[in-house]
């Protein structure tokens, strides 16, 4: 059985040697379930592939990048809503790698690669991790609300229930979803109400 982090690289292997791999062949080779496992790692894994295709080929579109890596018609439909997905993350990441990285730099936080998430719905949200011994663990951006505080180190976006997460704790900075690091800063230690 392939350790969890080493499913999606193996599946991308299995995709290089065969495009049109099928599902019960993932799930024999790799010896993981079908149901959830395999199913998912190959959409996931298909759907890399199509967005890494369009990324360096703007005029193409996301279905005709499934055609060209050889991926069978069945499997489109899954592969390219992936596809999208990704994309969408993708385009969030360089704003919120200068935010982590504009709060590092100011001793705010540790340097850290933001890992952008998909919640239900489709919406984003990310999270950096503050540095130790600060009363807030970590900020949050979900792109429907902004920047918040969070209240959890461990699990600082939380379960999304679709409502916007108040209590506690919870503290939502600057305006607008994509405040410059300076302003958001600003928000964070309380400077932007003393200027």
């Amino acid at each position: 059985m392939v350790p969890r982090e080493q499913i999606l690289p193996r599946i991308g292997e299995l995709l290089d040697e065969n495009p049109e791999i099928t599902l019960a062949e993932v799930s024999d080779i790799l010896g993981v379930a079908k149901f959830p496992t395999a199913q998912a790692g190959l959409v996931q894994a298909r759907g890399l592939r199509i967005a890494d295709q369009v990324e360096a080929d703007p005029a193409l579109d996301l279905t005709g990048a499934a055609e060209r890596l050889g991926y069978p018609k069945a499997t489109h439909k899954g592969a390219v809503a992936a596809a999208e997905a990704e994309l969408h993350a993708r385009s969030a990441a360089p704003y919120l790698q200068e935010v982590a990285d504009a709060l590092a730099r100011a001793g705010l936080a540790d340097p850290v690669q933001v890992q952008v998430r998909q919640l239900a719905g489709g919406h984003l949200a990310a999270a950096v991790p503050l540095v130790a011994g600060r009363d807030v663990p970590a900020l949050v951006w979900d792109e429907r609300y902004g920047w918040r505080t969070a209240v959890s180190r461990r699990h600082p976006i939380g379960k999304d229930t679709g409502a916007r997460p108040e209590g506690e704790g919870i503290r939502y900075l600057a305006t607008g979803t994509h405040p410059t690091p300076e302003d958001l800063m600003a928000a964070f230690t309380g400077e932007g109400k003393r200027r």
